[in-house]
């Protein structure tokens, strides 16, 4: 078997199809295994690329990450909070820090939005055609304006153009009378609304691809790196080879099942080489890019959060991560390291900026936000990253259909990933979906079925925060 892409969801495939005692190989393009969720060395930190946690409610998989990881784990009670009106506020938010915020006026218009919100549902109300008409349905317009709207456009853009599926998978309470009673404490956030705990890896997120792969490895798999896939051999509808190129030699690696965790337009490059309207057809499939600002910082540390979320557009970026909160042995003591994310676009304002302008901006910002001082500052840099975020616009799910008929054109292929199948996950996901992937092999499942199967189960997911 063949794997492409050396991040968490190709090594979770690879690790459980090896652990089962099928051949495997991945094949990974960068130096590095892991992706944005491997690690790095700079300044005296090991770094991150943004925040991670491994944390899940698919059945099986914490216990599965438990496995793996053992006395590597780090548990967490999560501390988050979100920054609104020049207010830090716990998160998920409570009534008895949000009132006093709004102020007479803007909690009765919130009022008013909510009492339209359950009169719209008493009354019936049709489906949502958006991102907007979901989240004004449920929670009213006070609140869609207040932190879903801002939030959304940060993050994925236009919230009337992203499809309602976006909202179900990152908006976990069901409606206005649900979120209510969360905030007054009448109703306990449950674990598939909101982390109670989780964990982190000690020495860094990348300790999580480090064990997928090392595992791979012990149970007889191989792993390329620096190796690209040049071109597959098609036979009889299935892909029978994949040639690829590392260190200046090619090499033939026979595939009786392919499974792809690479971006989809690679992909049908590979498998329809030349075919202008399969190209278009993806290209239409977008995927916002990352911009992650890291700033040094002389203090000890910055927050007590694991994260805190800046949904107001006067700031540039959408979350704020500090390395030490995770593991404090991760820098030098007397300095912190500051994780800013910022999505955007390649070619835009944020994409083509300097450097140094965005570390300016993201100082700026911290600052504004009473968080530390000009001074403080010791170094930064930027790193960015193209397709990450798929933006599930209102007629995705139609063209992904349609893209999806004619890449099972090849019947021994399997996608898997957050961008192998443009499905909006987290890496317990890509662990679970490697761990179906290898259950229906075993079983004798094709992998079409495997892949058909899949479709079905990541709609199950979501997002928990």
């Amino acid at each position: 078997m063949v794997v492409l892409g050396g991040g968490v969801a190709g090594l979770a495939a690879a690790y459980y199809l090896a652990r089962d005692g099928w051949p495997v190989t991945v094949v990974e393009r960068a130096a590095a295994l892991g992706g944005l969720c491997g690690s790095f060395q700079s300044h005296g930190f090991t770094l991150d690329h943004g925040p991670h946690k491994l944390y899940s409610v698919v059945p099986g998989i914490l216990d599965e990450i438990r496995s793996l990881l053992g006395d590597r784990l780090i548990e967490h009670k999560k501390r988050n909070r979100i920054r609104l009106l020049g207010r830090y506020l716990d998160y998920p938010l409570s009534l008895g820090n949000l009132l006093p915020l709004l102020g007479p006026r803007r909690a009765a218009r919130l009022g008013l939005g909510y009492a339209a919100a359950v009169a719209g549902g008493a009354l019936g109300r049709r489906d949502p055609a958006s991102y907007e008409d979901y989240v004004l349905q449920r929670f009213g317009r006070g609140v869609y304006e207040l932190v879903f709207e801002p939030l959304a456009w940060k993050v994925w853009g236009d919230p009337r153009q992203l499809s309602v599926d976006l909202a179900r998978a990152r908006i976990p309470s069901s409606g206005a009378t649900e979120l209510v009673l969360r905030l007054l404490k009448l109703k306990e956030n449950s674990e598939d609304v909101d982390a109670p705990f989780f964990y982190y890896p000690r020495g860094g997120f990348g300790e999580f691809p480090a064990r997928l792969a090392s595992e791979v490895r012990r149970h007889g798999g191989r792993i390329l790196t620096s190796a690209v896939p040049r071109a597959f051999e098609r036979a009889n509808g299935s892909v029978r080879a994949v040639h690829v190129e590392s260190a200046g030699a090619s090499e033939r690696l026979a595939c009786a099942t392919l499974v792809s965790s690479i971006p989809m337009a690679s992909l049908a490059q590979l498998l329809q080489p030349g075919d202008a309207g399969l190209a278009a057809e993806v290209g239409q499939l977008r995927l916002r890019d990352l911009a992650l600002v890291y700033l040094v910082l002389g203090q000890e540390r910055l927050v007590d959060d694991h994260w805190i979320f800046f949904p107001e557009r006067r700031y540039p970026f959408n979350r704020l991560f500090e390395q030490k909160s995770m593991d404090a042995s991760l820098g030098p003591p007397g300095l912190t390291a500051i994780c800013c994310d910022l999505t955007c676009d390649e070619g835009d304002a944020v994409w083509a900026a300097p450097d140094d302008e965005l570390v300016r901006r993201c100082l700026d910002a911290l600052v504004e936000a009473g968080l530390t001082t000009p001074d403080k500052l010791r170094a930064g840099f930027v790193r960015r990253f193209r397709s990450f975020y798929p933006m599930y616009t209102v007629d995705y799910r139609e063209r992904l259909g349609r893209i999806y008929v004619r890449l099972k054109q090849a019947e021994n292929l399997v996608l898997t990933g957050r961008v192998g199948m443009f499905n909006y996950n987290n890496s317990d996901h890509c662990l679970d979906m490697g761990r179906f992937i290898a259950a229906g092999m075993a079983a004798g499942t094709s992998p079409g079925e495997i892949w058909s199967g899949l479709e079905e189960r990541v709609r199950s997911y979501r997002i928990i925060d």
